[in-house]
C-alpha cells in the first residue's frame, strides 16, 4: 500500500498499468474505488494513478488547514510522475484546475468532468436560477442528514447528482458517500486552493482543457462547464446528453470515448 507523508498527515495512492501517465481525481465524497471500472480499461495502455484526498478513503483526516495543490504535487513526486494528463470529476475538476494553474509545466492536458465550483461570481440570471436549485438540494440534504442519518442523506445526494445511475453502480456511489461521510458531516473543510480561487481565474489558465458536462446533471454544473469552456483560452466543450454528474457510470461508453480522444 503506497502512502506519502505530507505536512500533518499522509495520503494513499495506487498505480496500475504501464505507459504514459494519467492521474484521476475523485469526486468530493468518493475515494479511489470510484475509478475501478475506468482503471480496468485505461490501465491497458497507460500508467494510471488514483489517490485519496485527506478526509477520504485511506488518507489521513485533517484538523487544520492544508494545501490541496501541494498534496497532489506530493503524490506525483512519490509516484515518479513529472508530467501527466489529469482527469478530475466534480470537486476533482476544481483541484485539477488549481494544480494546472500553479504547475502548468506538469500537466500535459486536463479533463474537467462535471466540475463543481460553488457560487458563481457575477452570475447571469440563468446561473443564479441554477444556484437556487442547488441551494435547495443542499438544504434538503442537511434536513435528511439531521432527521434520518447518514445512509438516507447519501441516498438523497446520489439521487440528486446521479439520477441516471442504476443498479450496482448506484449502490457503489451511495456506499462511497457513507464510507466518506466525514466530508458530509465535518463543519469546516480545511483544504486551501489558490487565492483568489481558480473559479475567478479561468482566463489565466494556459493548459489545454477538455470540459465534459452531462445533460442530466444539475443545471448549475452544466453552466459552470460552459463558463469554463468559454473563458479558459485553450478549452473545448463536450456534452453527453444521457450523462449525469458521474458519466463513467451513467454514460460509460461516452465517457471512455471522451477520455480516449484526449489521450490519442
Amino acid at each position: 500500500m503506497p502512502f506519502v507523508n505530507v505536512p500533518d498527515g499522509y495520503l494513499y495512492f495506487e498505480q496500475h498499468g504501464a505507459g504514459p501517465d494519467v492521474v484521476l481525481l475523485n469526486g468530493g465524497l468518493a475515494d479511489v474505488r470510484m475509478w475501478s471500472s475506468t482503471v480496468a480499461w485505461l490501465a491497458e495502455t497507460h500508467r494510471v494513478t488514483t489517490w485519496d484526498y485527506r478526509d477520504t478513503g485511506l488518507s489521513s483526516p485533517a484538523d487544520r488547514e492544508y494545501d490541496e495543490i501541494a498534496d497532489l504535487a506530493a503524490v506525483l513526486d512519490a509516484a515518479g510522475i513529472e508530467r501527466t494528463v489529469l482527469v478530475g470529476v466534480s470537486d476533482g475538476g476544481r483541484r485539477g484546475l488549481g494544480f494546472a494553474h500553479r504547475h502548468p509545466d506538469r500537466v500535459t492536458h486536463l479533463c474537467v468532468v462535471g466540475g463543481s465550483f460553488g457560487e458563481f461570481p457575477d452570475p447571469t440570471p440563468a446561473e443564479e436560477a441554477a444556484r437556487v436549485v442547488m441551494r435547495a438540494h443542499f438544504a434538503q440534504q442537511a434536513k435528511v442528514l439531521e432527521s434520518d442519518g447518514i445512509p438516507a442523506a447519501a441516498e438523497h445526494d446520489v439521487q440528486g447528482w446521479c439520477p441516471a445511475v442504476r443498479g450496482d453502480d448506484r449502490r457503489l456511489l451511495v456506499g462511497l458517500e457513507i464510507a466518506n461521510s466525514r466530508v458530509m458531516t465535518m463543519p469546516v473543510h480545511h483544504g486551501v486552493e489558490l487565492d483568489p480561487p481558480v473559479k475567478h481565474r479561468f482566463t489565466e489558465l494556459t493548459t489545454a482543457i477538455s470540459v465534459l458536462i452531462g445533460g442530466r446533471d444539475f443545471d448549475g454544473t452544466q453552466l459552470w462547464g460552459r463558463r469554463l469552456a468559454a473563458h479558459a483560452p485553450y478549452a473545448e466543450l463536450t456534452v453527453l446528453p444521457e450523462a449525469d454528474h458521474m458519466p463513467m457510470f451513467s454514460a460509460p461508453d461516452g465517457f471512455r470515448e471522451f477520455v480516449s480522444r484526449v489521450l490519442a
